[in-house]
């Protein structure tokens, strides 16, 4: 049994916001066509071989239900000058569709909607999803990349705001 902790969410989630995060933004459709875009900042690659992801999602998101009905899912990485994107897919009250609505997309593999104008997208089957509290943690088997090289730097997101760096990193 888990101790009573020593403080409140509001308190744990301003110590979290002191790591900066990138910002994605994730699409995904079921079979029967309902959409689901959403703004989602814990993203990481684990595993090269094979092409493996993850992302977060609260299990009292609208999108929840459309991306457990989903089997393909697209992880859009943002720039810094796609803050918009970043604010309308995080609306709530509006469904996956009004959130695509004047957003530039086309339909990709089996229709999920792929954003073109950001720098890289990881697209793939939605493998295993593992709940843990309140979220869910769900795997996504990478099958498609698309990178559109740019100068603009990621955009991120920093004690709740969203950020970009300075300057570029150098290679």
């Amino acid at each position: 049994m888990m101790a009573e902790p020593l403080f409140d969410s509001a308190e744990f989630r301003q110590v979290c916001g002191h790591f900066p995060t990138g910002v994605t933004a994730v699409t995904a459709v079921t079979a029967e066509g309902t959409v689901a875009a959403l703004t989602v900042n814990s993203f990481t690659s684990v595993s090269l071989e094979p092409a493996k992801v993850l992302f977060c999602v609260t299990t009292f998101s609208s999108s929840f239900p459309v991306l457990m009905g989903s089997e393909r899912i697209a992880i859009h990485i943002l720039s810094q000058d796609q803050q918009d994107v970043a604010r309308r897919f995080a609306t709530s009250g509006l469904s996956g569709a009004q959130r695509l609505d004047g957003v530039s997309w086309v339909p990709g593999p089996d229709g999920v909607p792929l954003l073109p104008d950001t720098p890289a997208i990881l697209a793939g089957r939605r493998d295993e999803v593992i709940t843990s509290g309140d979220h869910v943690i769900i795997l996504l088997d990478v099958d498609q990349v698309h990178l559109k090289p740019t100068d603009v730097p990621a955009l991120s997101f920093y004690r709740g705001r969203f950020v970009a760096p300075s300057r570029p990193a150098t290679e």
